[in-house]
Parts: structure tokens; sequence; C-alpha cells
């Protein structure tokens, strides 16, 4: 069996795909497998897909034109197969505000949203892409004035606005539809920006996170919930916020990083897996014939 890593892509996430990939390529590598690694850019964008030789494609691949369902519809039309989501759901997940309509519809708590700055009945506000992850973008509005900015600065993009609720960052994975544990993430600079992300020992993190077992509880099924109810494959992580013993989803990543500061092989752990298990359970997981 051959196995193509696609990472790189063009989106706002392209180095971190290029890590993730990376990580991923040199476990499976590590593991024995006839893995390879194939960068996605705007030159190969189709070609990388029809013209290589694999049989599976393992997607590595973060925010538009890999994550977002397009790249799931192709290898669905080649008749390959492939890690992670199918087309509608990563379709689905990828847009924050459609998510967030779900997860309310099934009783999970989210932030007040609103439909435009003129309907913000309270201040700070978020105002941030509904389509990009790695927090590119994003914006915390104090006043009308700031929020009239952000959207002008984001106006070739469709936006989330929603009530900014300041709190504990939390976060849970879920594989193959068991939720593996809840992690809190605290950073040092006191925003989970980009940079606190990416850049070791700028954040910490706690597992398992000590937080009351009650809201443990109901962060692992609000998780498992939204993996099932968007019909998610493989790996997901979904994104809490808690303030006042209440957890608030955020949003759900169905192709979550890898890299070495990445939360899902932090979380893993707490099911005593290992990077390797990871990557080698979701190889297990996509050779199978599968419905997306």
């Amino acid at each position: 069996m051959k196995i193509a890593v696609f990472m790189g892509g063009t989106s706002s996430e392209r180095e971190v795909s290029l890590r993730t990939g990376a990580a991923i390529l040199n476990s499976l590598v590590r593991q024995g497998y006839d893995a390879y690694k194939v960068d996605l850019t705007a030159e190969n964008l189709v070609t990388a897909f029809t013209d290589n030789d694999y049989d599976l494609a393992y997607i590595a691949l973060h925010g538009e034109f890999g994550e977002d369902g397009r790249v799931q519809a192709l290898l669905d039309m080649l008749g390959k197969k492939y890690t992670g989501s199918g087309v509608t759901p990563s379709a689905v997940s990828m847009d924050k505000v459609l998510t967030k309509l779900i997860a309310e519809d099934i009783g999970i708590l989210i932030p007040k949203t609103y439909t435009s700055v003129e309907d913000i009945e309270n201040f700070p506000v978020v105002v941030k892409p509904a389509k990009e992850g790695s927090s590119v973008g994003i914006y915390i509005c104090n006043n009308k004035e700031e929020a009239t900015a952000a959207v002008e600065a984001l106006k070739d993009k469709k936006l989330l606005i929603e009530e900014f609720v300041k709190g504990e960052e939390l976060t849970c994975g879920v594989m193959n539809g068991e939720a593996m544990g809840v992690l809190k993430i605290t950073p040092k600079s006191g925003v989970y920006d980009y940079t606190s992300k990416y850049t070791t020992g700028m954040t910490d993190y706690q597992f398992p996170a000590q937080i009351d077992s009650k809201v443990y509880d109901a962060v692992m099924e609000a998780s498992k919930k939204i993996h099932e109810e968007l019909n998610l494959g493989g790996i997901s992580r979904s994104d809490f916020i808690l303030k006042d013993g209440k957890a608030y989803f955020l949003e759900v990543n169905t192709c979550p990083g890898m890299t070495e500061t990445s939360l899902i092989p932090k979380i893993a752990t707490l099911k005593n897996y290992t990077f390797d298990d990871l990557t080698r359970i979701m190889v297990e997981t996509f050779t199978k014939i599968k419905d997306n």
C-alpha cells in the first residue's frame, strides 16, 4: 500500500500544514509504511491528486482547499480513499456559522451571535472569518467603531460575529467516535493567538484539565455529539471557553494540527495513544471501504 501525505496547500494555514504533514510522514515512515510527501500548491491543486500514484491520501491540509470538502470531493470523483471526514461534513464544519447553528440545535451552549454590527447588543464582541483557522484574522472589538473597522478589514470573507466570552480555554479530541479527553490551554501572553499556538514554550497545557468533573464530562459529551451529529470521520477537535461553570462551544476542527506543539497528540496520551498510534489507526480506519 502506497500512502501520499498531502500537505501545504494554498490557505493562510499553509506553513502549519507543512509541519503537520512532515510529522505525520515521519511517523508513517518510522512504522514502515510506504509513504511520501506531496506539497500542494496553486500550480498543482488538481494534478497533485490525479498524477500521483497512491492507494490512500493522508490529508494533512488545513483551511480552504483541504479541510473544506473540495479536496474530498475530488478524491471521491477519482475513487481514492482518504483520511478524515467526507465532503459534506468537511464543508459544513469549515463554516463556523453553520456549525454553531447545528450545535445550538442539539442543545450545546454557544456564545450569542449577531448577523451584523447593527444587531450587536453588548460589547466586547469577536469578529472573525467563518472559514479560517489557526486564529487567523480575529478581532476583539470593544465598541461599534472597532467592530465596523473589523468588518471592513475582512470584507471579502464570510464573517462570524459573536459575544466575547472571557474565560478558560478548553479543547477535546475525538477519534472514531471516542472522546479522548479535555485539555486546558493557558497562553502566557494572555491571548491564544497564532504565536502562542505555534511557538514552543509560549503556552501552558494541562491535560487532563483540572476543572469540575461535571464540566469535564459535559465537554466530552458535547464534543462526541458534535462529531456524531456532523458525521465526522477520523479525528476531530472541539474548542470551548469555560466561564462561570459553563462551557461555550466555539468550533470544531476536522483536520486538527499534528505538529510538535499541537493539542491532539497531547490529548491522545490520556488514552495511552502515542503519535504513531494515531497515524496507524487513521491508516487502518480509512483503508477500509467507507461511506463518505
